[in-house]
């Protein structure tokens, strides 16, 4: 059994508290909702359970089959889509999951990689540039790249924000499809629909 929980995290920049003595868990199997107005810190709370930004008082733990992961490898078995994340352009999206799958020094890549671009209906453009994709396009190669690896966690920051309406279909089919893995899923939204769907909410600004 996996779990990632937040105990008593707080994080501040210079004078500015945006959260404090925020402890929380997410098991698996179950989709958590981090909410909040915009500037309330819900990008920054993503980015310090992917283990990329240190909090400034508490702690975060990952927990896989009784195991518990240190801070330094936490990324590696987290699956994270933001808006802030780039991929690289110059190349396809068989390169980048490529190159991805190099660096975690994956084998028999080859099929992982054409199942991954088929969940996000990518595969007709599996060899294309991603610089010669539409706008709409272009968050689904980062979806490939969160998935690819198939993370015990999957962190969201506003998946669905300036997707067309087949997009939102996909990111929530492959969401629903996490969960039914057993994995642990967590979206920063400010959809009150999709906060609503979620079997738990965090509210970021009930921590200040």
């Amino acid at each position: 059994m996996h779990r990632l929980q937040a105990e008593k995290v707080g994080k501040r920049f210079g004078s500015r508290i945006l959260f404090r003595k925020m402890s929380f868990e997410a098991l698996p199997g179950t989709t958590t909702a981090i909410t909040g107005s915009n500037g309330s810190g819900k990008s920054t709370l993503i980015r310090i359970l992917a283990g990329v930004m240190k909090p400034t008082k508490g702690s975060v733990s990952l927990d896989i089959c009784g195991k518990l992961v240190d801070d330094a490898q936490r990324p590696m078995h987290i699956g994270l889509v933001a808006p802030y994340l780039n991929v690289y352009e110059a190349f396809t999206p068989r390169e980048n999951l490529k190159f991805i799958a190099r660096a975690r020094r994956m084998s028999d890549y080859a099929s992982r990689i054409e199942q991954v671009l088929r969940d996000v209906n990518l595969l007709s453009r599996i060899d294309d540039p991603v610089a010669t994709f539409y706008s709409g396009m272009k968050p689904r190669v980062r979806f490939a790249t969160a998935f690819f690896t198939d993370p015990a966690v999957l962190l969201f920051d506003e998946p669905t924000a300036n997707l067309d309406v087949k997009g939102i279909e996909t990111v929530r089919n492959l969401i629903k499809g996490a969960v039914e893995r057993n994995r642990i899923v967590i979206i920063a939204t400010n959809d009150p629909e999709e906060a609503d769907a979620c079997d738990d909410l965090v509210c970021v600004e009930d921590y200040l």
